[in-house]
Order: C-alpha cells, then sequence, then structure tokens
C-alpha cells in the first residue's frame, strides 16, 4: 500500500475546449477521463494500452459516476482560448477494481496547503477552485455494462494508494440504480416546475458512430451530458407552454452535475432521453457585463430504446448567463420571470 498523491496536469484551452463564449462541458469531461487513465497507468507502470487483466486480455476504463463543479461566483466564461488550466489530481483505488478521481483546476497553480484541506468528496465543493469527482471500473471490449468488473494484473503486483472504504460515487450509484433518488441538489424540491404540454418529455436520440463512440466501440460515457443536453434543449423549445428560443437556451451553463452510468449501447442503438425540469428565479443583483438570470435544473434519463434498459441518470443545475449587451434575451428572460411568478 501507498500513500495517495496529487498529480499535476496541464491543458492549452484551443477551439476543440470551447463553444461560443466558455469553456465547454464535454471536453472538461473528456479530460478528467484522460487524466484518470494516465494516473491509473501510472500506478501499473504501463502504458495504457498496455493494461491488461489477469487473464491478459487490454482493458479499458470506464466511468461510473462523475460530479463537477463550479463554486459560487465562479462561471466558464472564465476559461478563453489560450488559457493554461492546471489540474491536479488523486488517485485512489478500492479492491483492486474500482478508482477514485479527485480533481481540483483552474487558470492558475494551486498551492499544497489547498490540496491538504481536501480529504474526501464532500471537501471540493467547499473550495474557491472548479472541482470533479469521477469513479471508474475495468472492463473488457466485450464487456458494455459494469456487470463484471476486471482486475488488471498489475494491481496485483504493485503496491497502490488502497482507500479504506468503498468510494462515495460508486456507493451512490448502486443507490441511485436501485431507487432512481439522486441526492446532493439541495435547490431541486423547492424548484418550480416550468408549465408545459401534456406530451411525455421523451425524445429519441440516433447514434452517430462519426462522434458518440469511444475505441471500445461503444457510447463514450463523456458524450452522454451532450446527448442529454439535446433532450433538455427540446423539452425547452418544443414543450413549455412558451418555449424559449434557441439563442436563450444556448446561454445554459452546468453549474453543478452528478451523473450515473449503468450500461452501454452499440451502433445499432437508438436512445430514449427522459427530461424533468424546474427553475430557480435570480437573486436580485446589479447591472453587469454577464447577468445571471436564474438556475434551471434538469433530472435527464437515458435509456436504450431498443429494450429499455436504463443507461444513465443525471441532476443537473445549469445557470442562465446572458451578456448584458443582449437586450433581447434579457427580455425573453424577463418575460419567463414573470410567467413563473403568475404561476407560482
Amino acid at each position: 500500500m501507498t500513500e495517495p498523491t496529487w498529480r499535476e496536469f496541464r491543458l492549452h484551452v484551443g477551439m476543440p475546449h470551447l463553444v461560443p463564449g466558455r469553456l465547454a462541458e464535454e471536453p472538461v469531461i473528456k479530460q478528467l477521463g484522460a487524466f484518470q487513465w494516465q494516473a491509473v497507468a501510472a500506478l501499473a507502470a504501463q502504458p495504457e494500452n498496455a493494461v491488461v487483466s489477469e487473464a491478459g486480455e487490454r482493458l479499458h476504463i470506464s466511468m461510473i459516476s462523475v460530479e463537477l463543479g463550479l463554486p459560487a461566483g465562479r462561471a466558464w466564461d472564465e476559461f478563453d482560448e489560450g488559457a493554461e488550466l492546471c489540474f491536479r489530481q488523486r488517485t485512489g483505488v478500492y479492491g483492486h477494481k474500482l478508482v477514485e478521481g479527485t480533481f481540483l483546476f483552474d487558470s492558475e497553480p494551486i498551492p499544497g496547503e489547498e490540496l491538504q484541506a481536501v480529504q474526501v468528496r464532500d471537501d471540493l465543493a467547499r473550495g474557491r477552485r472548479p472541482w470533479a469527482y469521477v469513479t471508474h471500473g475495468f472492463i473488457t471490449r466485450s464487456g458494455g455494462t459494469w456487470a463484471k468488473l476486471e482486475t488488471p494484473r498489475a494491481f496485483l503486483e504493485r503496491p497502490l494508494p488502497e482507500l479504506p472504504a468503498m468510494p462515495a460515487g460508486i456507493a451512490e450509484h448502486l443507490a441511485v440504480e436501485r431507487s432512481g433518488l439522486i441526492e446532493g441538489f439541495l435547490a431541486w424540491p423547492d424548484a418550480q416546475e416550468l408549465p408545459h404540454d401534456s406530451r411525455p418529455a421523451s425524445f429519441e436520440y440516433a447514434i452517430q458512430a462519426e462522434t458518440d463512440f469511444n475505441a471500445a466501440g461503444v457510447v463514450y460515457c463523456a458524450r452522454i451530458p451532450a446527448i442529454m443536453a439535446s433532450g433538455e434543449r427540446r423539452f425547452l423549445r418544443e414543450r413549455l407552454l412558451v418555449p424559449l428560443s434557441e439563442p436563450l437556451v444556448a446561454c445554459l451553463a452546468a453549474q453543478h452535475r452528478r451523473i450515473y452510468y449503468f450500461a452501454n449501447a452499440s451502433q445499432e442503438e437508438k436512445l430514449q432521453i427522459r427530461v424533468q425540469a424546474r427553475f430557480c428565479p435570480p437573486a436580485a443583483s446589479a447591472p453587469s457585463r454577464v447577468r445571471t438570470l436564474g438556475h434551471f435544473l434538469f433530472r435527464t434519463d437515458v435509456h436504450r430504446a431498443s429494450d429499455g434498459v436504463l443507461m444513465s441518470s443525471s441532476l443537473v443545475e445549469k445557470v442562465l448567463r446572458v451578456p448584458g449587451q443582449m437586450k433581447p434575451l434579457l427580455t425573453e428572460s424577463e418575460r419567463l420571470f414573470g410567467r413563473m411568478q403568475v404561476r407560482g
């Protein structure tokens, strides 16, 4: 057994990491997975493509849960093209099969005293840095689900930073799969349900081989939040009694997400996205360059369309941030607040 240590990774923000006006969520989650895999390969003292099971089969690391958060007062539009991001990452291993990754990141170096204050997952949200908490398991290319996790052969031969208890993300994964309840969002019970029509809030998504698959030939876990966002966008555009405009929907950005993965799908599959949405109006604030105009909360589930199997569940809080000079969008937001107040 070895003590967990904090590694440092760097990311130069470029066009592949951006959407208009801000750093995008999907490439951040992809990068978290890549950094985690690099850290695991370092523990195994092997390159990623040489990590194999006890039977000698090549292994892939597969996400089980991801939590990504921004502290109050921080926003993705702080990180523009050319920014140099510093990621600090700590790895722990449980039962030789499960990996926990703890991340802090920012556009400046993160001093050691801040890292010392992070002992458990909940410490991340108390700080002033963007943060993430990720759990992974190991599967072979034929696995497709987390029903059978593999053990890297090297993990049986080398000292590891072993965790004394099951990672919080794994325990929550089991609880969410059984109950369907995702905890950790205090605003959800009191948020207002968005007024929508009577049609089911369910949307079909056809898997795109060019963008949705990973090296194992199944849907890339890091793509699922973007797939969910396509359903959330359609809900706001097609199901609300007064639909939101596309430019206003584009101003939404994830502030806090918890997502859990249960199964996967292959090329011939279509997915079904089921959406629930709620809204929290903004607190009073002075005019500024970019105005925060409320928070949307989405509970979104993705199922395989062919057999109804649940693939993933997420609860995400998205902040509506509108540039102060975009008067039509500010006016549209005011109409939304007025409707919600009348309805409430």
